[in-house]
């Protein structure tokens, strides 16, 4: 649980981040088109690389959101398990 919460606020923390930097990026570039100023030119590279680099992030945030779903659905039902094999185990001594 305590994963998942760090997930989320990892992932919420990013965005909080990128957002304005996306934003302003627009709105100084009037849009995202590829300027003639070379530094204007890097930026805006930079920029859609850190976008591509924030939405791997966020892909990869969700992959182990369900990775650690399935392993806490294992543990119950492993844990389910045990709990009736140590059941059993007390009727067969106790007969």
């Amino acid at each position: 649980m305590m994963k998942r919460n760090i997930t989320k606020t990892l992932g919420a923390g990013l965005m909080a981040l990128s957002f304005p930097l996306m934003l302003s990026c627009s709105v100084i570039s009037g849009g995202g088109g590829v300027s003639n100023d070379p530094e204007v030119s890097a930026q805006q590279e930079e920029v859609s690389r850190l976008k591509q680099e924030h939405r791997e992030a966020e892909r990869r945030a969700e992959e182990a959101s369900q990775r650690e779903k399935a392993a806490k659905d294992r543990l119950k039902a492993a844990e389910h398990e045990l709990k009736a094999l140590e059941e059993q185990a007390k009727r067969r001594n106790s007969n």
